[in-house]
C-alpha cells in the first residue's frame, strides 16, 4: 500500500479547538501522521491548498430505507421557503395531489411527505373521501411533517385490510405508528432495480456531500413477520461504501438478535415499535399536562415494567438500545428506568434516549450522571420557530421553554449525538448544527465547534467505535473530508451553505455513483462486511 502526505491543510482533529496541523499522513487506509514536520518518507504528495480537513461525520438516527428508497417515488405536499410555507389551506394541498396524479399517471400508490398541520388553515389531514375524489380513486398516503400521523385514501385502506367503515382515514398515536411497517413493505414491493439504484446512489452522493461517511439506519417492522425488507436492507448495507449501522426496531428483542451476526454489535430499537410516544405536531407526545389548543393529552405507550422488562433484557445479552422519547412523560419513563438499571455500560457501544426534546429537570439531572448517549434533531425546532409554529400554538409556554439544554448537557460532557431523522428532516448535518447554535431557546445554544462535535467524536463514542474514528490521530482510520470552511470561525449565516469538497473513506477519495442498475450489480457482487 501506498503512503500519502496531504500537506498545505488546515488539520482539524476535533481533540480540542487549538489542536490544528498542516500534514495528513495516511499509509493505506490508517492515518500515520498529524503534524507540522512530516518528514519524506511518502509516496505521494496531495497539495490542499489551504482548505479545511475534519473527520467524516456520523448521522445517528435516520431511516434508511424510507431515504433511499420511498422518498425516490414520493413528494413534498407542502414546502418551506424563505416566504414561509406553501399551500396553506386543503384548496391549495387539492391542487398539488391531482397535479401530482396527472404527472405520474402509472404510479401504483402515491406517497405524499412533509404535510405541516400547524401551517394549513384547517389544522387537520385530508379526509379518506378527500383523497378519494382528489387522486380519481388510487392508492395514497400522506405523512405530517413529523412522521407520526397520517392520512390514507380508501384504495391504500383497502390494499393494507384495514376496515373503512366509520373510519375517515386520518391516523395518529398508536393507530398510526404500529402499522407503517405494513405501509413502507407495501410500498417498497412495488420499487424496480432502477429505482433502487438511483436511490442508493442519492443517498450516498448527498451523504458525501456533506461529508457523512456512517449513519445509524432505524429500520425494521415488527408488524411484518418474517420481515423480508429489513433482511433484505441489511443485505444491501453490507455492500454499500457509505457505513451503516444497523438498529433493527424490534420490541421483541431476542428477533432483533436473529440481525446479530450481520451487526459489529448486538443493536435494536429507534422509532417504530420503540417508540415509547408520538410528537407534537401530531398531539401525540406524551405531557402531563394537555395541549394547549384543546384537551388531549399525549401519553406513553407502553406501561413502564414493559420497558423495564426489556432494557433489563438488553443489558444482560450486551444490546445497544435506543429508544424514542420526546415528551417529559416518556423521557422520564425511559429515564427512570437506567436510573434504576445496575451495570449500565461505560465503554463500548452506550444505551440511547432519541430525541429528548422536552425533557423535565430531573430528567436532564439524571442523564447528566449517566453513561447514555442523547440523540438530538434540533434543526425541527429551528424551522418550527421560524416558519411552522407548531410548538406556539400546540404547547403551553412552560413547556416550550422545557427543551433539552443543550450547553449544559455538553458541558456535564453527556454524548450528545447530532442526527438527521431523515427523511422526516433533509440529511444535511448543518440543518442541525445552525439549529444548535441558534437554537429555539438562545441560552441553551451550542458553539460551532461543538455542534461538529456530536456529529464526529460523540458518533463514533456512542458507537463505541471511537478508538478507530471519530478524530484525525495517527493509528486510526483515514475517513476525513476536505472543505472551505473554518468550523472555529462559521456564523449562523453561513450554515445553510456549508458542505464538503471532497470526501475520503479509509484513504479513498470518494467518486460519484452513477446510479446505473450496472453499477447496482457491482455494489452486490461485492463481500459483505458487518454492519
Amino acid at each position: 500500500m501506498s503512503k500519502t502526505l496531504f500537506i498545505n491543510g488546515h488539520i482539524h482533529t476535533m481533540t480540542a479547538p487549538e489542536d490544528v496541523y498542516s500534514c495528513l499522513g495516511v499509509d493505506g487506509e490508517t492515518i500515520c501522521y498529524v503534524g507540522n514536520a512530516p518528514g519524506t518518507d511518502y509516496d505521494n504528495t496531495v497539495d490542499l491548498n489551504d482548505r479545511h480537513v475534519y473527520p467524516t461525520m456520523t448521522d445517528a438516527h435516520l431511516h434508511l430505507l424510507y431515504t433511499i428508497v420511498l422518498a425516490a417515488a414520493s413528494f413534498n405536499v407542502c414546502e418551506i421557503t424563505p416566504e414561509g410555507i406553501a399551500p396553506r389551506n386543503l384548496v391549495g394541498v387539492e391542487k398539488r395531489i391531482r397535479s401530482y396524479c396527472r404527472e405520474n399517471p402509472k404510479q401504483k400508490i402515491i406517497t405524499g411527505n412533509q404535510y405541516i398541520i400547524s401551517a394549513v388553515e384547517e389544522k387537520r389531514l385530508p379526509t379518506r373521501q378527500e383523497l378519494d375524489d382528489w387522486t380519481g380513486g388510487r392508492a395514497m398516503v400522506i405523512y405530517n411533517i413529523d412522521g407520526h400521523s397520517s392520512s390514507m385514501s380508501t384504495g391504500l385502506m383497502e390494499l393494507l385490510a384495514l376496515p373503512t367503515e366509520g373510519h375517515n382515514g386520518i391516523f395518529s398515536g398508536e393507530e398510526h405508528e404500529f402499522m407503517q411497517g405494513k405501509v413502507t413493505a407495501l410500498i417498497a414491493s412495488k420499487v424496480t432495480p432502477a429505482l433502487l439504484s438511483r436511490g442508493i446512489a442519492n443517498f450516498s452522493n448527498l451523504c458525501a456531500h456533506y461529508g457523512i461517511s456512517r449513519v445509524c439506519a432505524m429500520d425494521g417492522n415488527e408488524d411484518e413477520n418474517p420481515d423480508r425488507l429489513t433482511g433484505l436492507l441489511a443485505f444491501l448495507a453490507r455492500r454499500m461504501d457509505i457505513d451503516v449501522r444497523l438498529f433493527p426496531q424490534y420490541m421483541t428483542l431476542d428477533r432483533a438478535e436473529q440481525l446479530s451476526p450481520k451487526l459489529r454489535c448486538p443493536r435494536a430499537g429507534g422509532c417504530a415499535a420503540w417508540e415509547l410516544d408520538g410528537s407534537v405536531g401530531s398531539h401525540s407526545a406524551a405531557f402531563y399536562t394537555p395541549y394547549a389548543d384543546d384537551s388531549r393529552m399525549g401519553h406513553c405507550y407502553y406501561k413502564t415494567e414493559t420497558v423495564a422488562q426489556k432494557v433489563a433484557y438488553a443489558l444482560r445479552q450486551g444490546i445497544q438500545l435506543s429508544s424514542h422519547a420526546i415528551g417529559e412523560a416518556a423521557i422520564d419513563q425511559i429515564t427512570g428506568i437506567y436510573a434504576a438499571a445496575s451495570r449500565l455500560p461505560t465503554e463500548g457501544p452506550l444505551m440511547r434516549i432519541d430525541h429528548f426534546e422536552f425533557p423535565t429537570r430531573q430528567a436532564v439531572d439524571t442523564v447528566k450522571h449517566l453513561p447514555l448517549a442523547i440523540t438530538i434533531q434540533p434543526g425541527y425546532a429551528w424551522i418550527d420557530k421560524r416558519y411552522l409554529h407548531s410548538y406556539e400554538q400546540f404547547l403551553p409556554p412552560e413547556i416550550i421553554a422545557q427543551q433539552a439544554p443543550l450547553k449544559e448537557l455538553m458541558a456535564a460532557g453527556v454524548c450528545l449525538c447530532g442526527s438527521s431523522d431523515s427523511p422526516v428532516q433533509s440529511i444535511s448535518p448543518y440543518d442541525q448544527m445552525l439549529g444548535m447554535v441558534e437554537h429555539y431557546l438562545p441560552e441553551v445554544s451550542l458553539t460551532p465547534y461543538e455542534a461538529l462535535l456530536t456529529y464526529t467524536v460523540n458518533g463514533a463514542r456512542m458507537l463505541g467505535e471511537l478508538e478507530h474514528s471519530g478524530t484525525l490521530e495517527a493509528g486510526k482510520d483515514a475517513d476525513f473530508f476536505t472543505a472551505d470552511w473554518d468550523i472555529n470561525r462559521v456564523t449562523t449565516a453561513d450554515f445553510p451553505r456549508l458542505c464538503a469538497e471532497e470526501m475520503y473513506v479509509r484513504g479513498r477519495r470518494w467518486r460519484k455513483k452513477q446510479g446505473t442498475v450496472g453499477e447496482l450489480l457491482t455494489m452486490l457482487m461485492q463481500l459483505p462486511h458487518k454492519i
